[in-house]
């Protein structure tokens, strides 16, 4: 577990990710990560990767074909 203090910046809040973090999410200055809702209440940190978000949505539609 990777204990993160929130802080003051700008005329927000937020956060900053050490860098080991940044090295797991291979991202750099500039790139967009998104905080995911789980369902349990929980959140995870992700970065958007395209391929993969085209992946799941033929998946998905896979899967929704099978059921009809």
């Amino acid at each position: 577990m990777i204990e993160l203090k929130v802080c003051k910046m700008g005329k927000g809040l937020g956060v900053e990710l050490p860098s080991t973090v940044i090295q797991a999410l291979d991202t750099r200055e500039g790139d967009t990560v998104y905080l995911v809702n789980m369902l349990n209440g929980s959140y995870r940190l992700a970065r958007h990767d395209e391929n993969f978000v085209e992946e799941m949505e033929l998946v998905n539609g896979m899967m929704h074909e099978e059921d009809a």
